[in-house]
Order: C-alpha cells, then structure tokens, then sequence
C-alpha cells in the first residue's frame, strides 16, 4: 500500500463511521477528485484498527485494459478466491461501473456480510441501479475536490511556503483537484496541459463514450455557455438560443438532455431555486456551478468581470463540500445566492465582490432583510471585515470565510 497519500480526514472519519453499517457506500465524484485515493487511505485505516490484510479486496478496474477486465462472473470468482466474502470482509471496487452486471456482484456480495465500497464517477447511475437491486440499501458519499484548507495542506506537503493570498489567487485560478494541487507553482504551462487531459478525459469518457453521442460539437458548446454563465441564471431556452447562435440548431428538449448529461458526469452542479414560503423548488431556471473552477478557467479564458462569478463558484462548491444540500433562495422575487436548508444546519449567504460602488451594499442587503426568520445570514464580500454587521446581518470577508467556511 502506498506510504505517500496525503490524508484527507473528515473523508477518512466517515468511512470509518459508517463501516459495518448495513448498507453499501458508494463514493460519488467527478473522475481525478480523489476516490482511488480515499480508499487506500481507508485500507490503510482499517489495517491500522486492527483488521486482517487478507480480509480486504481492492481492485481499480479503469486502469485496466480492456481485454484484461473481468465479466460478471470473473469478477465475483476473482473477490470469492481472494478474500472470505461474509461479516468481517471488505470489499473496495474501484470504478467498476462499466462491467455489464456489477450491480449484481454487488447485491451478492452484500448479501453475503461483506461490508462494500465502490466508485464512480457517474453518480445517477450508480445510485439508480443499487437502488434497484438493493431495495435502498445504499449510501452515497459526494467526493468533491479538494476544500481550501485541504489544497493548502497539499501546498505545505510539497514545500509551498506561499502564503494565504497567494494561496487562494492559486486556487480560484487553477482549481483544487488533488493531482493538480501536487504540481509545482512555476509550471503553468504543465498544469493547464493537466487540467485539459482532465477535461478531455471527463467528457470523452463519461459524456460522450457514456451517452453515445454523435454530435460532440454540440454539446461541448453548451458545456462552454454553461462554464461561461457560472452565476447565472441557465435556461433551456436560453441555452438552446446560444446553440444556435453559434450555427448548432437544437430545441429545448436536447439541450436539456444534455444538460442531464453534464451533471450526471459531475462535471457541474445544479442551485435549484428554492421558494421562501413553500420550501419547496421552483419551476423556473436554475444556477450551475463547475465541480472545479480550474477546469472552467481552462475551458473558457477568465475575463475581468469573471471575478463574481467565480467568487460564488467558490462559494457555492465550499458550502457543498461541507453541508452537502446548497439552493438559491427566492424571496418575493428577490435573490439570495445561496441558502443551506438541511436537519442540521440551516443559514443565507449572499456573495459580492465589490460592496463600495454606490447602492451595491444596500442592494446585496435587501433580499437577506426580507427574510422573516432567525436563521443565520451573511453577505460574504471582499474587505467584508471592514464593514459593520447590518441588522443582524453578518458581513464577513471573502477570503477569510474561505479559509474556513462556515
């Protein structure tokens, strides 16, 4: 097992917690957000708390050849001659989705005792299927890049001894997946040459291998309108105006297809809009935010005016990373950014970047003041610190909340 992973440990403390739990985990993320890794690190946990080597199977299929990867009954016969499946074995399948039947070597390994673990980096699929197969009995862990403070321990693993600013003026620019944050500052020309292969690998493989596509142009423009529109509102119909603006005639129906396809790779996620009074999401266009603000920043050049996109971007992925469940927040007509809404945890955010032109402070205010209930609220702007709080409102900067979100 490898010596030089570098921890990741509240990843690392739910799997601990949740192994021996009655159902299968599944590990749920965008290709290169650091899956393989996790569950050598958790192998590597297991063995430290005292179980067997031999009672664990690990086996990363995606880096397999073809001709050298199991069918269905290869699969089940490999795990069964290596490890005791039953209570007390556990079972690692590594991207194992494109085996025609891996749900039922799945179902029969769970239904044997072993505790089961897998990845994907196609989450509907994989969820849907277990689902049926499973009767429910499944849990789903989102695997996201790299959080501000873990991109930072990355840094300090290398020897970065940059300091926070420049830290995050890294990180906004070329994003947070693990193997990107590992490279060196000077080669810009190397990390973008990364970033692409990432890029070009997610949808080829998981867009359009996956979903059979035969007009790739199609939909890597629409990929491009929806990297380009972080922060705003998308529509289908707007999207498919775009398309054929740009000589890619299409209808509503196939940009919000592909739209389905998009999010199933994880390569964005969706902001549903959320009504202040029902509680409930809106029939109307909703926002998306890139898994990784590096591979937006490759796919279309950044552009001055960027800058509050980005900043929600950010935002956005910070509070999924960390509460799971994020909306945009419809209040009478009026927007807040961001509002987290789980059994736990419930607060308004507002992003901004620049508060000191004439009215923008009181504009930014005015949707969070329209909120009748006690819940936490905050405008997170930049120099938010040397701002005074606003009726109960706090305004917090930027880049401090960054380094540790709340």
């Amino acid at each position: 097992m490898e010596n030089n992973l570098i921890p990741r440990p509240t990843y690392q403390d739910m799997l601990i917690r949740a192994a021996g739990s009655p159902a299968v985990k599944i590990l749920a993320g965008m290709r290169r957000t650091g899956k393989s890794a996790l569950l050598k690190l958790f192998i590597q946990d297991l063995i430290h708390s005292g179980v067997d080597r031999s009672s664990i199977y690990y086996r990363k299929f995606d880096e397999e050849l073809e001709e050298n990867r199991p069918d269905l009954r290869g699969l089940i016969d490999d795990v069964r001659s290596k490890v005791e499946v039953g209570s007390g074995s556990f079972i690692l399948l590594d991207e194992m989705q494109d085996i025609d039947g891996w749900e039922r070597a799945v179902e029969s390994f769970h239904e044997a005792g072993a505790d089961v673990y897998i990845t994907g980096s196609n989450a509907n699929m994989l969820s849907s299927q277990l689902a049926t197969a499973l009767s429910g009995r499944c849990m789903e862990i989102g695997v996201y890049p790299l959080t501000f403070r873990e991109f930072s321990e990355f840094r300090k693993r290398r020897g970065d001894t940059s300091d926070d600013a420049a830290l995050l003026r890294r990180f906004q620019q070329t994003g947070s997946l693990p193997a990107v944050a590992l490279m060196d500052e000077g080669d810009a020309d190397l990390i973008h040459l990364m970033l692409v292969g990432i890029f070009n690998t997610v949808f080829v493989k998981d867009v359009i291998q996956r979903n059979e596509i035969r007009n790739a142009a199609k939909i890597a423009n629409l990929n491009r309108f929806m990297m380009r529109s972080i922060g705003d509102r998308v529509s289908v119909r707007s999207a498919a105006g775009y398309l054929t603006s740009t000589a890619s005639k299409t209808n509503p129906e196939t940009v919000d297809s592909y739209i389905a396809m998009l999010e199933e790779a994880l390569l964005f996620y969706r902001s549903q809009r959320m009504d202040s009074k029902t509680k409930e999401y809106l029939r109307t266009s909703d926002k998306f935010y890139c898994t990784d603000i590096g591979l937006r920043n490759t796919a279309v050049v950044p552009r001055p005016d960027d800058i509050d996109g980005i900043m929600e971007n950010v935002v956005f992925m910070e509070l999924k990373k960390l509460y799971g469940t994020v909306c945009t927040y419809d209040v009478e007509g009026k927007e807040v950014d961001f509002v987290v809404w789980t059994p736990r945890y419930k607060a308004y955010y507002q992003v901004c970047s620049d508060i000191s032109p004439s009215g923008t402070l009181k504009r930014e205010l005015a949707p969070l003041k329209a909120i009748q209930d006690n819940y936490p609220k905050y405008l997170v702007c930049k120099g938010g610190s040397l701002i005074n709080d606003a009726d109960g409102i706090r305004i917090v900067d930027y880049d401090e909340w960054v380094k540790g979100p709340f």
